[in-house]
């Protein structure tokens, strides 16, 4: 059943559901729209959908608006919620970000299918999942946040700057689950803020898959497969004797290893990683070119202990989410094609070896580094 989802869902990638067209795609008066600017979707009891959305505040101070309804279709439940909203007043084009409750997630390609055909939603929308709980709760309950889609922008924010970044979108999450059979998507935890709403925080990614939720990154995992996916943007990290360095650039390189009668037996993943001293305890030395290299390695060692973290995660749950299968085969089709095992049957027996660099910059300098890379 979920097979066919993933069916459907690479049929209407390939249509990509008029999302160029689908913003204007009929004449609205402007001062009577409600931009929808987040969108939760939850599993109803009977097998449908609960659709909860939000606006955000303006500048005019008029308060946002927060509808729940509940139908068999996500299609049905828009329709259902424009008419009972005053036909014409909600806007969906706008919606910048979609979150799925707990138990929607294990229907995901379900949802993005539903999404792709929509001709009002958009692919390039941020994806997000609730490690537990309902998105209804986050976007219309009563301890929602003043302004849900304001609380999710900044929750971006932290990701990008914080860890793993960027942020999926449902285009990212869609075409991996075709590509690789699993994908990531940024998970979302809640806690009470001073005012006991609600606030979204970073709970690392959901692994999803076409059979539901197969599990959760966190720490080392998610920082793991920041790297994979894009980069950790400028994240900060403490190394021995309380020195802060700002991460500058990351890079992870993949090698496959075969035997003599074309079988995949391994793959080496090399990670680099760069950074500056942006601030350092008096009396720390870094006047001394081993100082630095001292450093370089203590950094190469941190990032390759989060890339070992993930890719044994994704063993251990035999998901390729950080899409290694769809790289090798990128890079070498003929030898992929001619495999004598089909790669799922391949991934989980392979030996992954992680090798690591790292370069401390100059202090004033993101550009060459005056230092010898230094290899882990």
């Amino acid at each position: 059943m979920r097979q066919a989802a993933i069916a459907l869902l690479a049929a209407a990638l390939l249509g990509l559901s008029g999302c160029a067209q689908s913003i204007y795609n009929s004449y609205r008066d402007i001062e009577s729209l409600e931009v929808v600017q987040a969108l939760g979707l939850d599993s109803a009891a009977d097998g449908g959908v609960v659709l909860s959305v939000a606006t955000g505040s303006d500048a005019s101070g008029k308060e946002p608006v927060r509808l729940r309804q509940e139908s068999v279709s996500l299609d049905g439940a828009m329709r259902d919620m424009e008419q009972l909203a005053g036909r014409g007043t909600l806007f969906f084009s706008g919606t910048g970000a979609i979150v799925l409750g707990t138990a929607a997630a294990d229907e995901a390609p379900r949802w993005l299918d539903a999404v792709a055909r929509s001709k009002e939603l958009r692919l390039d929308t941020e994806l997000f999942v609730l490690k537990s709980g309902e998105a209804s709760e986050l976007l219309t309950g009563e301890d929602a946040p003043e302004d849900v889609f304001a609380s999710l922008s900044a929750l971006a924010d932290r990701v990008r700057s914080d860890g793993p970044s960027p942020v999926p979108t449902c285009a990212d999450v869609s075409r991996a689950l075709i590509s690789s059979g699993a994908a990531l998507a940024a998970a979302v935890d809640t806690v009470r803020g001073t005012d006991d709403k609600l606030v979204p925080v970073p709970a690392g990614f959901a692994v999803l898959t076409p059979d539901g939720v197969a599990g959760w990154l966190e720490g080392d995992e998610a920082l793991g497969a920041g790297l994979f996916i894009g980069g950790l943007g400028v994240n900060i990290v403490e190394l021995s004797g309380g020195i802060t360095v700002e991460l500058a650039g990351t890079e992870v390189g993949i090698e496959p290893v075969w035997d003599g009668y074309g079988a995949l037996t391994g793959i080496d993943v090399t990670v680099e990683v760069k950074g500056s001293v942006i601030e350092a305890p008096p009396g720390s030395d870094l006047d001394s070119e081993d100082s630095w290299e001292a450093l370089g390695s203590e950094l190469a060692e941190l990032a390759r202990g989060w890339v070992e973290s993930v890719l044994g995660r994704s063993l251990e749950l035999n998901a390729d989410f950080l899409g290694l299968g769809r790289n090798i085969e990128s890079a070498h089709p003929l030898k992929f094609a001619s495999m004598p095992t089909e790669w799922e049957e391949a991934f989980p027996e392979l030996e992954i070896r992680v090798s690591g660099s790292g370069r401390i910059l100059n202090m004033r300098e993101y550009a060459d580094s005056p230092f010898e890379e230094v290899s882990a």
